[in-house]
This record gives structure tokens, C-alpha cells and sequence, in this order.
């Protein structure tokens, strides 16, 4: 038995995160524009920026990405690819969101 794939359309919501606290309402959408125009691509998840607009928990910590560039107090291995999810102060949470452990962060 075979099953359709559900088209998601730009706009509808694909999940509401919860990082201690703080929620994040995640939509489907693009990331490049041109990308809207190209029949081969389908609206996908779009995460917040929070490098631009930094977000923190309610305990005032603040929320990154596993993928994003590390801090200047990365404390992980040196040859690996220092991002956040690398470093020994990241704590996972929901989802490719963590909590920095960082004091000065």
C-alpha cells in the first residue's frame, strides 16, 4: 500500500516548540525567496534566526540552534566543526533547540 504525501502549504503551522519555558510557533514557509517560485520545492519548516533575534529561557538563558556557528566560549573538541551542539555547554532540548549553559552567554 502506498500513501500520498500531504503537500504542506506556506503559512500553516508545523509544530509549536516549548524550550523551558519559551515557545517557538513553527511554520512552513521558504527561506529564499526565488525558492517560491520553483515548482521542485515545497514550502518547508522555518526556524527562527536566532543569531539577528536572540531568544532566552524564562530563567534567562539563552536558546541556540545545534547547527548554529559557536561563541567565542565553544568548549568542545578543536577539530570538530564548533557549533553550538558541539560544545560541552549546549543542553539539548526539544527539537535542534538547546539552552547555552554559558554565564556570560
Amino acid at each position: 500500500m502506498t500513501t500520498k504525501n500531504k503537500s504542506n502549504n506556506e503559512g500553516e503551522l508545523y509544530r509549536i516548540i516549548n524550550v523551558q519555558g519559551t515557545e517557538f510557533a513553527i511554520y512552513y514557509g521558504y527561506y529564499e525567496e526565488r525558492d517560491r517560485d520553483n515548482p521542485l520545492v515545497e514550502p518547508m519548516p522555518i526556524y527562527p534566526d536566532l543569531l539577528s533575534e536572540p531568544r532566552y529561557t524564562q530563567g534567562g538563558k539563552r536558546i541556540v540552534t545545534r547547527m548554529q556557528d559557536a561563541c567565542e566560549n565553544y568548549d568542545g573538541e578543536q577539530d570538530s566543526d564548533e557549533v553550538c551542539g558541539e560544545c560541552r555547554r549546549f543542553k539539548r532540548c526539544e527539537a535542534l533547540f538547546g539552552v547555552c549553559q554559558t554565564e556570560n552567554n
